[in-house]
């Protein structure tokens, strides 16, 4: 679990964790503040920095424009959840700042707004 330790704030999905606890190479607890997920989690944790702070916070708006789309409680919010949440990574890791990844999630809400049944593999709706 590369260099991190217990109280190392972090990006995790789309917010701002704190490492609460390390079990293994690569399972560990974090908590946002209100809520604590633990797990196999390790691979999914990107250093706090300015940079990473801007990248999951523009995705997580993205995502939260999806609520504003009528109909919206039928869509497949798990799957839609983890594509946003992969894409925040690779947008992270993308040291050449292409912008591929923005422009995916960007591209998605697009499409959403147009009900098309799936973007980029992801089913919009619940099956």
């Amino acid at each position: 679990m590369s260099n991190w330790k217990v109280g190392d704030w972090i990006i995790f999905d789309l917010g701002i964790y704190q490492i609460k606890e390390i079990r293994d190479a690569s399972s560990a607890s974090v908590s946002d503040g209100s809520f604590e997920t633990s797990g196999n989690l390790a691979d999914r944790f990107r250093p706090l920095t300015l940079r990473n702070k801007a990248i999951v916070e523009s995705f997580d708006w993205h995502y939260m424009e999806l609520r504003k789309i009528r109909g919206e409680r039928g869509f497949n919010y798990p799957d839609i959840n983890r594509y946003f949440c992969d894409l925040a990574r690779e947008a992270i890791d993308d040291e050449a700042n292409t912008g591929a990844a923005a422009e995916k999630v960007r591209g998605f809400v697009r499409a959403a707004r147009e009900y098309q049944p799936v973007i980029d593999g992801v089913h919009l709706f619940r099956e």
